[in-house]
């Protein structure tokens, strides 16, 4: 996003929930950019569905320790299920990694061609591929594609984040506010919850 759109999301966001401009003024302006290397950030994500971060890190690192480099289709195609599976990773999980990176070795514009598609089409896009559900699909356009309008609804770290700010499970209705910035709300969430202001 750029910053002067930037800007004008985070004050539409502050006057559209009294709630969400406390959260505002306690993180402070938000700095990110769009992860670059759409497949390794799929490879972290499937490593990490219904993991804790913590654990999901510990995986990760042992699988970046393992290849030596950066991670991408050819590495991952030069391991096999077994090799993945004595890093952590669950076998479901490995045999996903596995296809995602031999698809993107078949095509390699796979990842790249998301980006033209509106955000259903890109959900369903990416969800048609076994082991990929909602939360990955939704993690993806919200980090790599930027996408101003994505609520991660099945994602944990939200959740709690939500729950100890509102105390409903409304989360939808409550959100429509938040339209057409919702994933800028997420990120503020996610920043609030790393601060340690939810506990």
């Amino acid at each position: 996003m750029q910053n002067e759109t930037l800007q004008l999301a985070i004050e539409t966001l502050k006057q559209s929930d009294p709630k969400l401009h406390q959260v505002i003024e306690k993180v402070g302006q938000l700095q990110y950019e769009a992860e670059q290397d759409g497949f390794a950030f799929l490879v972290q994500v499937i490593i990490g569905q219904m993991l804790s971060a913590k654990a999901a890190d510990t995986i990760y690192a042992r699988l970046v320790a393992r290849l030596g480099k950066d991670i991408d289709a050819a590495s991952i195609s030069g391991l096999d299920e077994d090799l993945l599976r004595s890093l952590g990773i669950a076998r479901r999980k490995a045999q996903t990694i596995l296809a995602l990176a031999a698809m993107v070795e078949k095509n390699p514009t796979l990842l790249a061609s998301l980006a033209s598609l509106g955000d259903k089409e890109c959900m369903a896009s990416l969800c048609q591929y076994k082991g990929i559900g909602p939360w990955t699909a939704k993690m993806y356009l919200i980090f790599v594609l930027d996408r101003n309008d994505i609520l991660p609804l099945e994602d944990g770290a939200f959740l709690q984040a939500y729950r100890y700010l509102y105390g409903d499970e409304d989360i939808e209705t409550r959100a429509s506010v938040w339209k057409p910035y919702r994933s800028l709300a997420a990120r503020y969430l996610y920043r609030f919850l790393d601060l340690g202001y939810c506990s």
